[in-house]
């Protein structure tokens, strides 16, 4: 019997400019090659940023940053791929709550496309997705960092990072299938390595029976290790998705295309593609430019065997973030006035409305998970999110 083949990819989201053309058009948006890979696999994977919902905008969620959707009628896009499973546990995929997320859980279903990482409930979202391909039954645990679209007691959305919880869903999994694919939502956007956090918790994670771990949510591509027999992918970047101001990095990614043989040998390709700025075309990477990618790929890949180097890079993050940190827990909000709070930051004088003390008690709160459960509890009800 011949290796199943299943394809993997980062974030799809087919709103803003890029409605339109996956209205009318949608083939082309890819070309040949990227079409051939998932028409050649077994089994095809992408983790769909957004509900694809006509929802209107007083069903939006309290959150920071957008409220992202897309039309319904974008899912010719999924039906062109081949798309057999939609990854959902995703920090936009409740932006507009319960009936967002209905609308496209029931439009997959239309579409003959299965779901994992959401639901109406958290105990629907937080659900192991098997199925059966080739010549093994594959498990299927899908997870994202918290933000404010998670499941929780009162309300759907994304199947929540939890540690506890994900070793129980790892465990059940592997008692379930011979493969268990863990596709995790999380990291630092617009950063093309783990934090040591992260490497630190996806090793965990392998070691309590995942056979493959993949990450997304940076819109940079990552590097991958291997560890103890399981291989780990830390970043996928973008796989098509428009934002104004796209950068180099947003506009790469990877394709990844697993192999699983009869006795169950995991090998792997990882295949660099570019979208492109004006057109959004997503095309393969060949020659010099794939050679290129592949060689940013390796030097990451070393930062992530050195723990030293990669506590560096976490360092030199944190560093050009900390001015915006520290805006946030600043007496300058009191001036409810963003240019104003930006002209303080850029001119250095943020100190003069920082408070030791309150710092003090706002870390200890964030840091001590007693109190951080009631310090989540008060603001949720003050921002009055479900």
């Amino acid at each position: 019997m011949d290796a199943i083949q299943l394809n993997i990819a980062g974030d799809l989201f087919l709103g803003g400019k890029l409605e339109p053309i996956a209205e009318k058009d949608p083939e082309s948006l890819f070309d040949q090659k990227i079409l051939g890979l998932f028409a050649g696999a077994d089994f095809n994977i992408v983790n769909l940023e957004s509900p694809l919902t006509t929802a209107s905008e007083d069903q939006k969620i309290v959150k920071t940053g957008p409220n992202l959707k897309a039309s319904p009628r974008t899912a010719g896009v999924l039906d062109l791929l081949k798309i057999n499973l939609a990854t959902l546990a995703n920090n936009h995929i409740y932006d507009y709550g319960d009936q967002g997320l209905a609308d496209t859980l029931e439009l997959c279903k239309i579409h003959n496309i299965a779901t994992v990482g959401a639901g109406p409930t958290l105990i629907e979202a937080s659900k192991i997705f098997l199925k059966k391909i080739g010549h093994h039954t594959i498990a299927f645990v899908n997870i994202a960092e918290n933000e404010w679209g998670n499941a929780n007691a009162g309300h759907g959305g994304a199947n929540p990072m939890n540690i506890i919880a994900n070793t129980r869903s790892i465990r059940e999994a592997k008692k379930l299938a011979e493969i268990v694919i863990l596709i995790i939502h999380g990291g630092h956007e617009y950063y093309h390595y783990p934090s040591p956090r992260m490497v630190d918790q996806y090793r965990y994670y392998a070691e309590q029976g995942a056979s493959v771990i993949i990450s997304h949510h940076a819109h940079y591509l990552s590097g991958y290790e291997t560890y103890e027999g399981v291989p780990i992918f830390y970043g996928l970047g973008n796989f098509l998705f428009h934002t104004p101001n796209a950068s180099k990095g947003w506009l790469e990614g990877l394709l990844l295309n697993l192999r699983i043989s009869p006795e169950k040998e995991i090998a792997w390709q990882l295949h660099p593609f570019r979208q492109g700025k004006e057109d959004f075309k997503v095309a393969l990477l060949e020659g010099e430019e794939k050679v290129m990618v592949e060689n940013e790929i390796a030097q990451i890949n070393a930062v992530i065997a050195n723990a030293e180097k990669l506590e560096e890079k976490f360092a030199e993050l944190v560093e050009s973030q900390k001015k915006y940190v520290l805006s946030m827990f600043s007496t300058s909000y009191l001036i409810n006035q963003r240019y104003f709070r930006s002209a303080i930051r850029k001119l250095g004088m943020e100190r003069l409305f920082l408070r030791r003390s309150q710092l003090k008690s706002i870390m200890n709160y964030s840091r001590c998970e007693a109190h951080k459960d009631i310090t989540f509890a008060i603001l949720l009800k003050y921002l009055k999110a479900k």
